[in-house]
């Protein structure tokens, strides 16, 4: 094997510590071999790659060179690609390149390091458990630099002190496989005990019946949320439901106020606990009976396990940090947490995305201590905008919806759907973004729901995607997540660089070859002859030839000249009878693509569902009909491929096959004026996806393949630009600025690295290429930039926002994170009701109507996982800042 140096590797460009000692330099712990011998495994394995994917990141390899090598493997086996010597070639040249990878000849020599494919595993273990050491040690230099911070509180080091030693443990836990057998025996232990207790309710009880009697109580794991709008009291039921269950049912719980303070939730727990005026008690206006109600109040709430950290702004890290202490010290059974808004998240890209990630992380809590966790949140202003004014599931939502007929990616099936079809659905995958990793990954929606009619816009991209949505709906720029209003044109948005398509086929070549000639110049309308029309005889020849093959002799094909037209007649051989069609138009209606006229065609989903190769014989041939590849005379010819019909979806369906194949076309429409319906026209233009369409897809008729020689010349002959495909300037101050300033490196030192030259500050002005980005990344030391260079995006530019009307809208919840999905081939932003088990809301009709009693309220159960929904009444006594039900107010 070739040598590796120390600049070769990871660890050598990260100190290790920050204490000064005299003691020699130590290496970080690492195994080389390990790293070949892993490597190399997946390189000879198709396997390999499917047992160390959860276990292992490139960030655990020691040697750089080797985590290019494991991000380029991933990124293959999450096309359904195999990993090969030629296969991570490839990959890696359009990423980091292949020289920051050792080279084609290490790529070779890393098949001969494996002693044996069959202990990848353990190979793995061994990486993962040096990379816990290395991120040990330095753990423990943060540590260490926390402890000489005197300027910081030393509650607040001993926090972080703690989150930073905790988040080494976690980055590798990972949750295996459990047999049924024990979770059976668990599960029937739990309900023999429940027989033999005879209780309704089994978790902790909030003493308001009618809620426990529909949640058995606040279960462990649960993550409920309480949401309403400023001033319906969610604090008072809050507190209301913690005294219930510190008081009544002796049980522990946490109270984290991030708005009162301790002494403002004191105040009110006394004069609910007391029944007393709040007001007369804090002018000190009571009477000497109602001190001694609060004489018992007091003695009561001190005996209560009821525990309050008044602590603003109080991150999701710190909050798990307390939570944990206080359940391994004091036992607490239930945290209530006031309110969710004023947390604060691990990440800043938008308050959308800081919300979403605080609510998983709240859910995570409750699982991991295995106790209900009670977050109030703030419902949005929709509500009050709605003629009926009661809350819903959708205005618990910071985030927008989309039209119904949005396409939604599922990579399971290869295939989109409208996500108005898929509500009620349970168990869909769809395609997410890690913006940590800024790969493409499959998440599980949980809940697909329509949320209304309100307003919308179509947004479309400079390529031409277009996404109808509402002004509040999120979508992913280099700065983070911004609301559709808030976007400008010229704004560069997150658009995936390509889709994931099913390995196995499920048509035959020859009948998506047929298929494409069909949809493309066939004529398949009801009451008339199933027909194909060209003005090449050939075509003629070859579209008989294929429905010979798919329908053998249950059809003729029957071509006959028809002026300067070629008309190929597919009829059937038998008589057709009532209940019996023409098999071709069966095949078609069976396709859900019969009876369409040009401007109404379209692809069907079967055709979707394809592997690569067979996508690109359905293109190639669809190609040969409205199809043009062609380049003009003379030396300044400029290549022309494009895809013309008047059907808008046909074209949609056409742009984002072709993304399917890592070919990013553009969408125009070509109006036409009075002669006719404008025309919608797929173009690929760009050095490198018209080398790709040629190379995977080419031409049918032999009269183009003049024109394709012809391209390839002028594609040879002049040097490529990448202005489309570019990272947005804005990384220059996002990531390579600070890492220069990290690493101390001066700017004319980094254009003397990158072998350009200094030109001030121009040189930050200008967006990046993907090989440019990698360079910067490497020399400036930015991890951050390479892993963008390397990403599955691409940055398309808004091209308009118009409004669209008004429609109804939908939208669906993504399980865990990332909190996004691939929706008409953009990147769009979900909610985050989805990690909630139980969504409460408080209603008060009064607050809006002067005729009714303000008091008045409904506990609206919206969700409840495990459980039915349902309205309970109750009573609001704002003097108390207490609720009560009916039946125990009257008495």
């Amino acid at each position: 094997m070739t040598a590796t140096t120390h600049t070769d590797l990871v660890g050598s460009a990260h100190p290790v510590g920050t204490l000064a000692t005299s003691t020699p330099l130590r290496v970080p712990p690492h195994d080389l071999e390990a790293e070949q011998a892993l490597l190399g495994g997946i390189l000879i394995d198709k396997d390999a790659i499917t047992l160390v994917r959860d276990v292992l990141t490139p960030e655990d390899f020691y040697a750089e060179k080797h985590a290019h090598l494991y991000r380029a493997a991933t990124a293959l086996a999450d096309h359904g690609d195999p990993i090969d010597a030629v296969t991570l070639r490839d990959q890696l040249e359009r990423g980091p390149g292949v020289g920051r990878a050792g080279g084609l000849d290490y790529v070779a020599e890393l098949t001969l390091a494996v002693p044996s494919a069959a202990s990848v595993k353990h190979y793995a273990d061994i990486v993962v458990g040096h990379a816990l050491r290395r991120r040990l040690i330095n753990a423990g230099g943060e540590v260490a630099r926390l402890g000489f911070d005197t300027a910081a509180g030393v509650q607040d080091c001993i926090d972080l002190a703690e989150q930073t030693v905790f988040r080494v443990g976690e980055s590798h836990r990972s949750a295996e496989a459990t047999h049924i057998a024990p979770i059976v025996q668990d599960t029937w232990a739990l309900l023999e005990t429940r027989l033999q207790q005879k209780r309704l309710v089994h978790g902790v009880p909030t003493n308001f019946a009618k809620l426990d009697a529909l949640t058995q109580g606040l279960q462990p794991g649960e993550l409920i949320i309480l949401a309403a709008r400023p001033s319906v009291g969610k604090t008072s039921f809050a507190l209301n439901i913690a005294r219930n269950a510190a008081v009544l049912a002796r049980r522990p719980v946490a109270v984290f106020s991030l708005e009162m303070s301790k002494q403002a939730l004191a105040q009110r727990l006394i004069c609910s606990e007391a029944k007393v005026d709040n007001y007369l008690m804090r002018t000190g206006q009571l009477d000497s009976h109602a001190y001694q109600y609060i004489a018992k109040a007091l003695d009561t709430l001190t005996q209560a396990d009821l525990w309050i950290d008044d602590t603003p702004a109080l991150a999701i890290s710190a909050l798990r940090a307390r939570a944990r202490r206080m359940k391994a010290q004091n036992g607490i059974e239930l945290i209530v947490i006031d309110y969710l808004q004023l947390m604060q998240g691990g990440r800043q890209e938008s308050r959308v995305q800081e919300v979403s990630d605080i609510s998983s992380g709240l859910k995570a809590i409750a699982k991991e201590l295995e106790i209900p966790v009670l977050a109030l949140s703030q419902l949005s202003r929709e509500s009050e905008r709605r003629e009926n004014k009661r809350p819903q599931l959708s205005d618990l939502r910071d985030s927008g919806c989309l039209v119904g007929s949005t396409p939604v990616f599922l990579p399971d099936e290869g295939c989109s759907r409208p996500i108005a079809t898929l509500v009620g659905a349970s168990g869909l995958r769809v395609l997410a973004l890690d913006t940590e990793t800024w790969k493409l990954v499959p998440r599980t929606a949980q809940r697909v729901f329509a949320t209304g009619h309100r307003p919308v816009f179509d947004l479309t991209t400079q390529l031409g995607r277009k996404v109808r949505a509402t002004a509040n709906h999120e979508f992913l720029t280099l700065d983070g997540w911004k609301r559709l209003d808030e976007l400008t044109i010229g704004d560069h948005l997150a658009l995936p660089r390509s889709l994931p398509c099913p390995q196995t086929a499920t048509m035959s070549g020859a009948e998506l070859a047929l298929l494409g000639h069909l949809i493309g110049d066939g004529c398949t309308l009801p009451r008339h002859a199933i027909q194909y029309t060209s003005a090449d005889l050939a075509l003629a020849d070859l579209v008989s030839g294929l429905a010979g093959e798919v329908f053998g002799d249950a059809i003729t094909a029957r071509i006959r000249r028809e002026r300067n037209w070629y008309q190929v007649y597919l009829s059937a051989t038998s008589n057709l009878a009532r209940g019996r069609r023409n098999p071709v138009a069966a095949w078609l209606a069976d396709l859900g693509v019969f009876g369409l006229r040009s401007y109404e065609k379209r692809v069907p989903e079967r055709a979707f569902n394809q592997p690569r190769a067979a996508i690109a014989t359905f293109l190639r041939h669809l190609w040969s009909t409205d199809g043009c590849i062609y380049i003009g005379s003379g030396p300044g010819g400029i290549p022309r491929v494009y895809y013309a019909t008047s059907s808008e979806q046909l074209a949609r369906d056409v742009q984002s096959l072709l993304l399917r194949l890592d070919i990013r076309a553009r969408a125009r429409v070509a109006q036409q004026g009075t002669r006719g319906r404008p025309q919608h026209h797929i173009s690929v233009s760009g050095q490198p996806d018209i080398r790709r369409f040629l190379s995977i897809i080419g031409p049918l008729r032999p009269s183009a393949s003049s024109h394709v020689d012809q391209i390839q010349l002028v594609l040879d002959s002049r040097k490529a630009n990448p202005n489309r495909d570019v990272i947005p300037s804005r990384a220059w101050q996002l990531f390579a600025l600070p890492a220069l300033a990290q690493a101390g490196m001066t700017r004319r030192r980094l254009a003397a690295e990158l072998g350009i030259a200094y030109n001030g500050s121009a040189l930050y002005r200008g967006n990046l290429s993907r090989e440019h980005a990698a360079r910067v990344g490497s020399v400036a030391g930015s991890p951050a930039l390479l892993s963008l260079a390397a990403s599955d995006v691409y940055w398309d530019p808004v091209a308009s926002v118009q409004p669209a009307g008004h429609q109804d809208v939908f939208d669906l919840t993504v399980a865990g994170g990332p909190h996004n999905f691939v929706a008409g081939d953009v990147i769009v932003h979900n909610s985050i009701e989805q990690d909630a088990d139980v969504v409460l809301f408080l209603y008060r009709e009064g607050l809006h109507k002067q005729d009714v009693d303000k008091g008045k309220t409904e506990l609206i159960v919206a969700k409840n996982r495990n459980g039915p929904t349902d309205e309970i009444p109750l009573v609001f006594i704002p003097t108390q800042t207490a609720f009560r039900e009916p039946y125990l107010e009257a008495d």
